[in-house]
């Protein structure tokens, strides 16, 4: 892995690439503040931090079994995914919780999880739809995440050392899944070589009239998020000068973002969403068809049965 390091004195950024400038820019700094040497990461912020011959390993162990044993899940059953697959939680399914508090509390805490733990990022952000008025089975889904966790405290995010640092990603929607309004869930998942750096699960604003139109908004959001990607990799290691791929399972998606007069039928699709075009003819970004099997952002976007989970 690349050691690099960037600091922020006066206003300037300056980075370095080896011991010997690490060494300099760390005494330039002890002039100015006053600096306390703490060695290696190892827990900060209760995310872990693990050095190995292939890399880094970053998790949250602890405070996931502290999470078991403060919401008493300790010695509860596993299950091998967070939520029930085509489970469709409804606003007013259920009895009105006493304890709206804890409630509260256990999404906020599951939110916190989402750091280092992308595959719980749907489930948890479905159930954080519910935090207003919870009622018993949004509970119990919320459980469900737990006794997820109870097998699997042992997961880690790694990464690897690698000669290749390519940013890539990948989109997909799921169309019309929110039994309440209908919406659809937008996911992106974005890597750098082997390590996942941005990821997300959210709820479009509107609704979308097709599946074409779900997935065209869910890949303008990645789009955005990509522009950002490169712009923070060109302030700490140069320019991106490639066309990042972002992968999109909707054949009609692709073709409507990279041919702009592709839109007899979309044209009430809100200019905002165009953005896209913009940047696929810039050549900032290759929006790219890849098979439904192969769509890694499936995860973000609905609920997966065990063995496709």
């Amino acid at each position: 892995m690349h050691l690099l390091v960037l600091l922020y004195v006066d206003d300037m950024i300056i980075t370095g690439d080896n011991e010997v400038e690490i060494s300099m820019l760390k005494n330039e700094l002890s002039v100015r503040f006053e600096m306390k040497n703490l060695g290696e990461v190892g827990c900060f912020l209760s995310l872990e931090v693990e050095k190995s011959d292939q890399g880094y390993f970053i998790s949250q162990k602890r405070y996931a079994e502290e999470l078991l044993q403060h919401f008493g899940m300790g010695g509860s059953k596993e299950k091998a995914t967070p939520m029930e697959p085509h489970l469709k939680l409804m606003k007013n399914e259920g009895q009105e919780l006493k304890d709206a508090g804890k409630f509260r509390q256990l999404v906020g805490s599951l939110i916190y999880l989402t750091t280092t733990r992308p595959e719980i990022a749907y489930s948890v952000g479905v159930i954080s739809q519910f935090m207003q008025n919870p009622r018993t089975s949004h509970l119990d889904a919320a459980k469900r995440i737990l006794r997820y966790f109870k097998g699997t405290t042992n997961y880690d995010l790694l990464y690897k050392k690698e000669s290749s640092f390519l940013l890539k990603g990948y989109t997909d929607p799921d169309w019309a899944g929110n039994a309440n309004d209908r919406r659809s869930t937008s996911g992106y998942y974005f890597s750098v070589g082997s390590a996942a750096i941005s990821w997300c699960s959210k709820k479009q604003p509107t609704v979308a009239l097709s599946s074409t139109e779900a997935e065209y908004m869910a890949a303008t959001m990645a789009t955005q998020e990509c522009v950002w990607l490169k712009h923070l990799m060109g302030d700490i290691s140069g320019a991106v000068d490639y066309a990042v791929q972002i992968q999109c399972d909707n054949e009609s998606a692709v073709r409507l973002a990279a041919n702009p007069v592709f839109h007899a039928r979309t044209k009430h699709i809100e200019v905002r969403h165009h953005y896209i075009r913009e940047k696929v003819l810039d050549r900032e970004i290759e929006l790219k068809g890849i098979s439904t099997l192969d769509q890694v952002a499936d995860i973000f976007t609905k609920a997966l049965g065990k063995a496709k989970f």
